[in-house]
């Protein structure tokens, strides 16, 4: 009985390990296909976060946003793609508002984003 206590207890702490490791790292779902209950690619998704970088050249922001449920996605910071240029009052530090889709190459883009 003890040996079975002993290694249930290393398996829920090696599980919680895994799960503290993904989420303190940093994501680029832009190109990451999620498993989703079908749905149309017009169904937007929003969240709130925080704008930690922006990369102007490829067009895509980096968010430290909250958890999204509908998707399963704890809250984690991650690049995404934008579908136009970011409005030039936003920058790095700012509290965003904002609403993605999953594209046409099932990357998340962002649709619109504004401040909080």
């Amino acid at each position: 009985m003890r040996t079975v206590t002993l290694a249930i207890g290393l398996a829920i702490a090696a599980s919680n390990a895994v799960v503290a490791q993904a989420a303190s790292h940093e994501h680029d779902m832009s190109q990451h296909q999620m498993a989703m209950p079908a749905a149309s690619s017009e169904i937007t998704h929003q969240s709130s976060g925080v704008l930690k970088a922006v990369n102007a050249n490829e067009n895509k922001v980096q968010i430290a946003h909250e958890s999204i449920a509908e998707l399963g996605w704890p809250a984690m910071t991650m690049w995404f793609t934008l579908s136009a240029p970011l409005p030039k009052n936003l920058k790095a530090g700012d509290t965003v508002r904002f609403e993605m889709l999953q594209g046409e190459k099932k990357q998340w883009v962002i649709v619109k984003i504004g401040r909080k």
